[in-house]
């Protein structure tokens, strides 16, 4: 597989999210070779989430190239080395810089997404979010589906969940970063865990057991208070619909940090 992952890691910074780093880990430890990283804005600005995205390339030999940092902003490094890949894109932050490569002419073997949900709940952000990555960027969203070959939307991912001990197979530098946003588990679910988005998509795109998809046309639904909704019909989009708890669990357990 010749990957790009297209991500905002936020590992280490204050009151932010860590799955996009341990997205990363979990794809080096099933021996994915990942071409490159490139950074977009979404858990944190844009030179906040480089600098954990360089940080994260330098430690494990990955090239990382500058994206977008707001809306629209679409002549960056990242933009550059999208164009030039031809093989699968894995995209866990806002589709800002898959738009952009996508609006120049990129085409790729696999465009797996995570984003889109169709929960009654509406959308208030910041204070209560149910979807963040197609919402941040509603424009670059939409273009992205019309090519995504692949999405992982937040339903299945909700009904999984990390808790101390899932951290335990991780690097001890990694397991100590993660520890923070795991005390803010049940503000954020109401559970004593946190929810483990990006680990799921980063699975599913690597081929791991127990995951089901139906086949379905996805359109982003864009009323007031619903931003990063989406709608399903007929289409040939691979929607995840279930994630099998027992399997994922074991797959995740099973890995082990290549730099040991």
């Amino acid at each position: 597989m010749s990957l790009i992952v297209d991500c905002d890691p936020a590992l280490g910074l204050p009151m932010s999210d860590v799955d996009d780093a341990l997205a990363l880990w979990a794809l080096r430890a099933l021996g994915i070779e990942i071409d490159a990283i490139t950074s977009v804005f979404g858990n944190s600005s844009l030179p906040r989430v480089h600098a954990v995205a360089t940080d994260l390339g330098a430690r494990w030999s990955i090239p990382v190239f500058r994206g977008a940092a707001r809306p629209g902003d679409i002549d960056t490094p990242a933009v550059e080395r999208l164009l030039a890949h031809r093989g699968d894109v894995l995209a866990i932050g806002p589709q800002t810089n898959i738009a952009a490569a996508l609006a120049r002419g990129a085409s790729w073997s696999r465009l797996v997404l995570l984003g889109g949900t169709n929960r009654r709940l509406l959308n208030f952000r910041p204070v209560h979010t149910t979807e963040l990555n197609f919402a941040l960027d509603e424009v670059a969203a939409s273009r992205a589906l019309s090519a995504c070959t692949d999405l992982v939307p937040m339903e299945p991912c909700r009904e999984l969940l990390f808790r101390r001990e899932h951290f335990r197979v991780l690097p001890p530098w990694m397991e100590s970063l993660c520890l923070g946003w795991l005390r803010l588990g049940p503000v954020l679910t109401g559970r004593m865990g946190v929810v483990p988005w990006d680990v799921v998509a980063a699975l599913y795109c690597a081929g791991a057991d127990g995951f089901s998809t139906d086949c379905r046309g996805v359109t982003l639904d864009s009323a007031p208070l619903r931003r990063g909704y989406v709608r399903y019909g007929p289409g040939t989009v691979r929607v995840l619909s279930r994630v099998d708890p027992v399997a994922f669990d074991g797959a995740w357990a099973a890995l082990r940090d290549p730099s040991r």
